[in-house]
Formats: structure tokens, sequence, C-alpha cells
């Protein structure tokens, strides 16, 4: 990632840089999101009211005040439609463009393997309709779309972020996610691997980002403390998973944990996701969200995946707290103070107040994802 880019990142709002935001760059959530949420109500087994018959449904509706586009059966159809909204089928292969490409699937990054484990994993661009956007990533658009009449998840990479770097972090996400199976990471659908329009396909997950949730929704009062509860174990489990195939996530954060219609909880994004390695583990690229980062990340210190329990703590501040972490500070005041001061967001009370002061300790001393798990047991049976 070049370093235009890293310092956006290291300095963006909270709630802009998922890879899989709920809201438009221009602030105002997504109308079909928004819908999705005020209808927003647990029915006796714990889920939202609402099929997926209807968000098919209105997957299709023209939403004018985001000058949304409608989403035809056909994909050919909707591009002669649409082509200068959507702002993608213009494209025109670049010969420099494809010759890095090819020298990038050819370096030692992949060691002799293919970029993705199954060649049915490799889409088409065609067969995708591309509809409304419902996010903006660090290099690239994310879209609702439809793939063979599913409702997916689209991270589009725009032909002017396509350099050398940025291509070796698309082809690391999809290295990473395309390997990860868990019912709390996003699951990875496929991707279009032919430059200009590089492409990855996702699950669409109907309530949006768990940071929309908590703080842009107005709907977090509705959140009982078992389902938060139960949303951190979400949390901690998909995390588990993704340590257990020695990644480190690196940017861990509520906007990064998609929610779906069941209130069920998935991390994504794996942009500047690592494999560890024997011992703690150095990169020059600045990485994540100061809000939510650990200080060895800030401090670009030597770092473990315990840099990500860190992570899960602030997200159970957020739970706990229904608050914004470092809420009116700026990313970088946090950045300074937390680096240079060892300044902490208040620790609550009681037991979920505990596990949360030890997973902000030294990185040595933080606790495993499996002793978080139990522990969120304990607070379970005594918030409940």
């Amino acid at each position: 990632m070049n370093e235009t880019l890293k310092q956006n990142r290291l300095l963006r709002e909270p709630g802009d840089n998922s890879s899989y935001p709920s809201s438009s760059n221009d602030g105002k959530s997504h109308p079909d999101h928004q819908r999705n949420v005020s209808e927003f109500r647990l029915d006796d087994h714990g889920e939202t009211s609402g099929g997926q018959s209807s968000l098919y449904a209105r997957s299709r509706e023209h939403m004018s005040s985001q000058k949304a586009v409608s989403l035809p059966s056909s994909p050919h159809e909707f591009r002669s439609q649409t082509s200068e909204k959507v702002g993608t089928s213009d494209y025109m292969v670049n010969d420099e463009m494809v010759s890095t490409w090819n020298k990038i699937l050819e370096s030692s990054m992949f060691q002799n393997k293919p970029l993705l484990p199954y060649r049915e994993w490799n889409i088409d661009y065609s067969e995708l309709a591309v509809g409304t956007r419902v996010g903006i990533g660090f290099f690239g658009e994310v879209f609702r779309g439809i793939w063979n009449g599913t409702d997916v998840a689209i991270k589009v990479f725009l032909e002017q972020d396509l350099t050398a770097e940025n291509m070796e972090d698309f082809c690391n996400e999809i290295a990473i996610l395309s390997r990860l199976r868990h019912p709390n990471v996003i699951l990875f659908l496929g991707a279009c691997t032919k430059p200009p329009r590089l492409s990855m396909v996702t699950e669409y997950m109907e309530m949006g980002s768990l940071y929309y949730l908590i703080h842009i929704s107005g709907q977090k009062k509705k959140l009982s403390w078992r389902r938060r509860i139960k949303m951190l174990r979400d949390i901690c489990r998909g995390l588990m998973c993704i340590h257990r195939m020695k990644i480190v996530h690196r940017d861990l954060k509520s906007a990064n944990c998609l929610v779906n219609k069941h209130l069920k909880v998935k991390i994504c994004d794996f942009g500047l996701s690592r494999m560890m390695t024997n011992g703690p583990m150095k990169d020059s690229s600045s990485a994540g969200t100061p809000e939510w980062m650990a200080p060895e990340l800030i401090r670009n210190e030597p770092f473990t995946e315990k840099c990500d329990i860190f992570s899960l703590g602030v997200i159970m501040w957020e739970l706990y707290t229904l608050n914004r972490p470092w809420d009116g500070t700026p990313p970088e005041r946090v950045v300074y103070t937390v680096a240079n001061e060892g300044s902490q967001l208040e620790i609550p009370e009681g037991p979920l107040g505990r596990l949360i002061a030890d997973c902000w300790a030294e990185p040595n001393e933080r606790p495993s994802c499996e002793d978080i798990l139990a522990r969120l047991l304990d607070c379970e049976y005594s918030l409940c």
C-alpha cells in the first residue's frame, strides 16, 4: 500500500474504512439497509423479522435518494443501462497493468501455489449484476449485487488504484480469505482475477456492520445483554479460527464485523492480515484504525496475534458501553496518547470489565481466544 494510502488508513474516521461498510461515502445510510435496521426486532428464535425473499425483491427496487440502479436478471442488460452510474464497465485493458499482474502471480509470495485453490472460484465479471454502492474502501468500492441469483457483496478495485503494491494486497486478501471456512468469518464466494476488473465476491450481510448497528442505526437499545455477549462470542470464535490458521488480522474493529439478519456476527476485511511466523513479526506498513489499534502496532513494533486480542477488547468495550471508542478525540491524538502516554479507555466494573483490562495488558499477558470464550460464558451468567 503506498504511503498516501497508509496515512489515509491511519487517520481515517472509524466508520469509513470497512471493506464492507454500511453507509455510502456521503455519510447518508444506504436506504435499503436503513429499512432493514428500522424493522429490526427479534422473534422468539432470536432472528430478525423479514425473510430472504423480501430482501431479494427489494434489491431490484429503485432507491432514488442514493441514485441507486435496479438489478435486472441479466448482467449484460444491467451494464448497458448503467455503465455510467457504476463506473466500472469502461475499463480498458492496460498492457503494463496486465504485465504487473502476471509478475505478481509469478512472484515468490505464492510459493508456486495458485491464487485461488479451485478454478471454479474464478468468476467472470459478466456473471455479476453490480447494483447499489454500499461503501468505499481504501482502493476500491463495495457494491451490493447478484451472482447466480444470490445476493452478494462485490468489492471492485478501482483502475486508478491498481498499483503493484495494491495488487499484492488484493492477492494477499484473496489468498487468506479463500482458505478460511468458519461460521463467524465472512464467506468467500470467488473473485474476478482478470485486470482491470479485479473484484472479490462474498456473501451479503443484511444488517451491515456492527459499528453501524451500535453507533448509527439508532437501534442499540434493542440489543439485550444476552445478545451482546452472544455477538462477542461470535467474534471470538471467528478470531479463534483465524489464529488457528496462523493468521493475524491486524484490523479487527466493529466496522469489520458484519451482522446478518439472524444477528450472527462475522469477521471481514483481511487486506492487512499477515501469516504468522515462529516469533514476533515486523511490518513496515501502518496497520489498523487508531481507536482499535494495539499500542505495539501504533508504535510499529514487532507484533503477534495478541494485537488482535487488544482490538477485541475495544469491541467488548463498545458493546458494554454502547459508545464510540475515543469519541470526540482526533485520531492523531489517539495515536499519540496511546503510543506515548499509555492512555486507555475507562474500564468498566464487573467481570466483563476485568476481561477488557486483561485484553489491554502487555501482549504476552493477554488471554487467548479460548480463555476469552470461557470467560464470556461467565460474563453472560453474571450480566443476564
